[in-house]
């Protein structure tokens, strides 16, 4: 291992030889200091050059590690058990396609047979069996890893604090045998207070138990011990310094006393054996340390300086990392001689050209119009001119697309809208379905070619591309040639038209997975995998954000049907796949879209942030005044190590830079400027400059500006539109070319509170990249509220404020501030302690409509709902016609009766639209709103009128999607429906309880909702789905209620 160079902060290490493997041994502090020791280490490392393998023993370690890292701005993927993609997805890794460290337990040790590793880094230490198993298995490789062993050791200060936890964990452990017992890295959850609350709440599962036992666990055999013997401490090892960033919590902790004894002046050779038992002796005396320190306290008194993650054992789609790096890049320049590199290169082949970036294991040659792709026939061109398509030149991501994709081999395409991405595969498509359409045999079945896209609206006006393109070529026979699916009612009499051979299915995301899933079968199939030639994707991203849930399905289950592989042969089907979206989702892309594409993919962005961001670049974004920027920046250029190391400064006007050079001056500074392309020549100067000042520059020359490889990207002060702010990023280009030999970079963002709309904008990119939430971002958003509008007394009140305590809408036209009269909740609703109840409806993974059994029980089901003495009663009232009166004059506020789904049931009606309709909100059957059309409005009688509501919201708190509109996807919440709140057999009143938070106007807050299993609902939805816990949403909640006013006089 390579000595850290921030010598401040230490940890202490030891090296070993063992069979002729240089290991090394670290003992950070605590978990959280082993993680960001870790994370250091893997981020010292150039991952272009140095493949790294990080091995827990459990699957679920190894999924934490991978979100833990991820919280610390260190890209990894991960090899999950019983993945059917595994085995590709470490082909891609083992090719050079994936450069990020790879993740895997000891059930994944046999994929490691031949896999070549520089650094093997082992996150806890095993027992010796396992160690031998996973040495064996990585010396089968004709590369010989460097390894690291990290081994946590808790501080002494916090062990002498007390508390129950330890104790508890040493009963457990005493009552183990010593075989069972695995250390492991030690997380501590985001909010002790909370997990130690939920447990008293909740009686413990048995997996609550198991998790109790992995946590913490290390070898405390009493026996082992007495067998350790004295000559260990003149065993050969010598004492290092690992370096830990300093930017880390744990960077600040002092050194772990003890470990004297292990140094030694000069090192000497061990045997192999004496390294075995070295290895017991190491983790005997670390487990021993523990037992006898004093115990440490379950619930701390202050939160820890940097928040963790909340203590998760299963996978969690809410937190992935999209900073991944560009495959391994040669430096090619933009001339057209340039191009023409070697095809099959072992590293692969960067163009920038176009303002497009692009990136191929093949010779990448690009095209100006039709003409430069002669595998598209002429009868499609014409139809593509007829419909406006190239009529004069292709545009950017089409001249590299049109003769890549036309000659057979794969693409992706990530840019803006309107940029032509759906026409650089299209023609391909539609060729390639005619052609083959012609020879399939009349016995044959399912589509040539299958084209997904978001939603019908998307899909119809492609429908007719496909039809123009299709009629100019002709046919002679009498398939279909385009099957167009949307309507989910429809469905037979697709599967009865797919019996037949087609040319290409044109569906959404949903309605072919349940093709696949529903109505293919090996005795009645509809999809024939050796006729399906070519597969598209069209606006993935739309796809993830609409129907996550379902496009992943759909992600897995196509290679299972279509038998698509990325090592399938020539001889096997000749599958393509096309994909385009204005977003590159890192883990869907390496996981589930590259493996299914063989080694000729072309991948291709248009846009620069998001080249940049899967190039590896860092995005820091800063709150600095306006008079404190310029001293800002002089410590960001100041900090830069070694001197030669580039910075670029971008400012939004000329005058801007000229200003800022004389102020650099003054500090002296040197800087070179460039505001018009005159300037050019300074720049190339610059280039040149062994040592060098920032550049300063302006938006106006950055499309054409070549400043060379930068370390930083400074963003003085914002551009004056997104796409401006997105082009800045093109000037880290050239370090996507050869990042073997500079870093991704860094661009620091200036950006000050008055920024709004750009901080939304931001703050909107990082959480659909699923980078670390810009919590300092958000806080600006929620406080921008604060200035109402001039009468907000008319205004409705905002449903996010009363949901979250805050309201992040980019434009929200409700009020944000609550009147007094508003807060007290009815006087039946439960305010404390807790209460068990039904489900009435599932509103949204975090949000119920739910009944209370013990103040309105069940007594009879009509139409398959629970129904209670009260809603019988409107029912048989209201059936009667002559009981039936229209309502005169809704008007909000008023009670009524409507038919819902042919039941009779109170509302309370909620608005009045211009257009007649009204907006009601039912009262003891759900608590959502339905919208009618003011004559189906029956008056309420004076019986039923004061009879209080039934159905009461349960909101779990702080639980929200990654998404600035906090709006569940509509597939995440029918998994919650069918998967959770399930009716099953003999138990179709099935009852959960919670207990109550806090109660505000009509929404009873909880911290979770368990049923009678010990399923909580909670982790239910964190370990499947992208979500957000908000642990400040109580006292967000606390102070909108504080906050609220007396309503306003005269409004």
């Amino acid at each position: 291992m390579k000595r850290g160079s921030m010598a401040d902060h230490q940890v202490p290490s030891f090296n070993v030889e063992f069979r002729g493997t240089s290991i090394t041994y670290a003992s950070p502090t605590s978990g959280a200091a082993s993680l960001d020791f870790l994370a250091h280490t893997l981020r010292a490392r150039n991952a272009h050059t140095l493949r790294t393998i990080l091995i827990c023993q459990q699957n679920c370690e190894a999924e934490r590690l991978k979100l833990e890292l991820a919280e610390r701005d260190c890209n990894t993927v991960l090899l999950p058990t019983h993945d059917p993609m595994a085995r590709q997805v470490l082909l891609l890794w083992s090719k050079g396609y994936i450069h990020q460290a790879l993740i895997l337990c000891d059930d994944m040790l046999e994929h490691l047979e031949g896999v070549e590793a520089h650094l093997v880094v082992h996150t806890t230490l095993p027992e010796l069996n396992k160690f031998e198993e996973r040495m064996e298995w990585l010396s089968r490789s004709a590369v010989k890893a460097e390894m690291l062993v990290i081994t946590t050791r808790e501080e002494e200060e916090e062990n002498k604090k007390g508390g129950k936890r330890r104790e508890a964990e040493l009963e457990v452990q005493q009552r183990l045998p010593a075989k069972d017992i695995k250390p492991v890295v030690k997380v501590d959850p985001l909010n002790p207070k909370h997990s130690h609350e939920t447990q008293n709440n909740m009686p413990p599962t048995e997996n609550d138990k198991e998790q109790q036992i992995s946590l913490g666990m290390e070898d405390t055999s009493s026996k082992a011990l007495e067998k350790l013997q004295p000559h260990q401490a003149s065993f050969d090892v010598k004492n290092t310094e690992l370096a830990v960033d300093e930017s880390s919590p744990a960077a600040a902790r002092p050194d772990p006393p003890g470990d004297a004894h292990l140094n030694a002046a000069q090192p000497s050779k061990a045997s192999d054996s004496e390294f075995l038992e070295l290895l017991k002796a190491w983790k005997l005396r670390n487990a021993a340390k523990d037992m006898d320190s004093p115990t440490a306290p379950s619930v701390p008194t202050e939160e820890p300086s940097c928040p963790e993650l909340p203590d998760t054992t299963t996978s969690d789609v809410r937190v992935v990392d999209d900073t991944a790096s560009l495959d391994s890049f040669q430096t090619v320049e933009d001339s057209a001689a340039s191009l023409a590199v070697e095809p099959f290169s072992a590293a692969g082949t960067t163009v920038y050209n176009y303002g497009v970036l692009a990136w191929s294991r093949h010779l990448v040659v690009p095209c100006y119009d039709l003409g430069g792709a002669p595998d598209i026939s002429t009868n499609i061109g014409q139809a593509m001119h007829q419909l406006g398509v190239a009529k004069s030149r292709a545009r950017a991501v089409q001249r590299f697309a049109w003769p890549h994709v036309s000659s057979g081999k794969s693409v992706i395409v990530v840019g803006n809208m309107q940029i032509g991405k759906t026409w650089s595969y299209l023609p391909t498509v539609c060729q390639r379905s005619h052609k083959e359409l012609q020879c399939r045999p009349a016995d044959g079945h399912g589509p040539s070619c299958i084209f997904v896209c978001p939603s019908q609206s998307q899909g119809k006006q492609i429908g007719r591309w496909m039809s123009t393109m299709l009629r100019s070529l002709g046919s002679e026979v009498v398939f279909e040639e385009v099957v167009t699916h949307w309507d989910k009612s429809q469905v037979a009499d697709i599967v009865c038209r797919l019996s037949r051979p087609v040319g290409i299915l044109l569906t959404s995301v949903d309605l072919l997975f349940e093709l696949l899933s529903t109505h293919h079968s090996r005795n009645a199939p509809i999809f024939d995998a050796q006729a399906v030639k070519c597969i598209a994707l069209d606006n993935l991203n739309d796809m993830v954000r609409l129907l996550p849930d379902l496009t992943m399905k759909l992600l897995k289950r196509l290679p299972e049907v279509l038998k698509l592989t990325q090592s399938q042969s020539q001889s096997q089907t000749n599958c393509n796949l096309y994909v385009s979206g204005r977003i590159w989702h890192t883990d869907l892309m390496v996981q589930r879209i590259l493996p299914l594409m063989r080694d000729n993919v072309l991948i291709l962005f248009d846009d620069a942030l998001e080249a940049s961001v899967y190039g590896g670049v860092q995005l820091d974004t800063q709150l600095v005044q306006e008079d404190q920027k310029i001293e800002q920046l002089k410590r960001l250029i100041e900090r830069r190590q070694p001197a030669e190391q580039r910075a670029v400064v971008v400012c939004s006007s000329a005058a801007e830079v000229l200003q800022l050079r004389r102020k650099l001056d003054a500090m002296g500074l040197n800087a070179e400027t460039c505001v018009s392309e005159a300037c050019y020549a300074n720049v190339a100067q610059w280039r040149q400059q062994s040592t060098v000042g920032p550049l300063l520059v302006t938006d106006d020359v950055v499309p054409r500006l070549r400043c060379g490889q930068l370390t930083l990207l400074v963003h003085y002060s914002l551009a004056t539109s997104w796409m401006r702010f997105k082009q800045r990023f093109s000037l880290f280009y050239e370090n996507l070319k050869a990042p073997a030999l500079h870093a991704g970079g860094q661009s620091v963002i200036f950006v000050q509170a008055t920024d709004v709309d750009s901080i939304w904008i931001l703050s909107d990119f990082l959480l659909k990249h699923e980078l670390p939430r810009p919590i300092h971002l958000l806080a600006i958003l929620s406080q921008r509220r604060l200035a109402q509008p001039q009468h907000p007394g008319r205004l409705k009140l905002c449903r996010q404020l009363t949901a979250f305590g805050d309201c992040l809408r980019h434009s929200c036209k409700y009020r944000h501030v609550m009147w007094q009269h508003e807060v007290p909740p009815p006087a039946h609703y439960p305010t404390a302690g807790p209460i068990r109840f039904s489900v009435l409806a599932c509103n949204s993974p975090a949000s119920l409509s739910v009944r209370l059994g013990d103040h309105f029980p069940t007594v009879v089901n009509f139409l398959n709902v629970p129904m209670t003495q009260l809603g019988q009663q409107v029912q048989r009232h209201y059936e009667v016609e002559e009981h039936r009166r229209r309502h005169p004059n809704p008007v909000p506020g008023e009670r009524a009766v409507v038919k819902n789904i042919n039941r009779y049931e109170r509302a309370d009606v909620v608005s009045v639209e211009n257009n007649g309709k009204v907006v009601v909100q039912l009262l003891d059957t759900s608590t959502e709103l339905v919208s009618y059309m003011a004559s189906q409005l029956y008056a309420c009688d004076a019986i039923f009128k004061d009879q209080p509501r039934e159905a009461m919201e349960v909101r779990i708190t702080g639980l929200e999607p990654q998404s600035l509109d906090r709006l569940w996807p509509e597939d995440v919440r029918n998994v919650v429906r069918k998967q959770f709140f399930s009716r099953r057999q003999n138990k179709r009143n099935r009852q959960f309880y919670a207990v109550v938070q806090a109660t505000i106007q009509q929404t009873i807050f909880v911290r979770d909702v368990h049923d009678d299993e010990g399923n909580d609902l909670r982790s239910f939805v964190t370990s499947r789905f992208r979500a957000h816990e908000d642990e400040r949403c109580l006292d967000k909640l606390t102070a909108m209620v504080q906050s609220s006013r007396d309503f306003p006089q005269g409004c």
